[in-house]
């Protein structure tokens, strides 16, 4: 009888830590969330319009950010199907002072434009990223735009922020949001 005890004991201690360990894994988030930041939550719709604008320009893989700038929500996502196909994921607080802009695509979404400046980084460790600014021409330097590029698997992105009507230069919190990128599920 004492044996069935001490087996149904070592039995039970067994499920317990083995569960523990389960639920740790599903509740311990992929990476920590910086201070200023909150965690993205997007509604199935969000979700099935992402979907739908990726599947129109032909991005397989969709990525979002584990995390925005506190009072961020998404507020619109822009497809262009012209001569670069691309979607664009906007996220704006309630002033929409401060924006953030995710730019996904298939293919490179610089042709034809005249880089100005450049300057490469990388994000995770191990992805080539670039800061770049550029224009429509090089003498065209006021409506310049500028993002942090890269590719992650078949995805051409770029995210850039804006604060208080001034457009980023290099940027922690860009790069932070970058590394965030994870791929999204239904």
């Amino acid at each position: 009888m004492n044996m069935i005890r001490y087996f149904l004991v070592f039995l039970l201690t067994c499920v317990v830590f083995i569960s523990g360990c389960t639920q740790e894994r599903q509740t311990t988030p992929n990476q920590a969330i910086p201070e200023g930041f909150e965690a993205l939550t997007l509604t199935d719709q969000q979700k099935n319009e992402i979907f739908e604008s990726a599947e129109k320009v032909g991005v397989d893989k969709v990525y979002v950010p584990a995390f925005v700038s506190k009072g961020q929500k998404l507020e619109k996502i822009e497809t262009s199907t012209e001569q670069v196909k691309f979607f664009k994921l906007i996220f704006a607080d309630e002033n929409e002072s401060t924006y953030l802009e995710i730019l996904e695509a298939s293919e490179e979404v610089l042709l034809g434009e005249v880089v100005i400046e450049e300057k490469e980084t990388t994000i995770n460790y191990d992805i080539p990223a670039k800061w770049i600014s550029f224009s429509n021409h090089k003498d065209n330097i006021e409506v310049a735009s500028a993002g942090l590029y890269f590719k992650k698997d078949t995805s051409f992105i770029r995210v850039r922020e804006q604060k208080d009507n001034q457009t980023f230069r290099v940027s922690k919190s860009v790069e932070e949001i970058a590394s965030s990128l994870q791929p999204l599920t239904r």
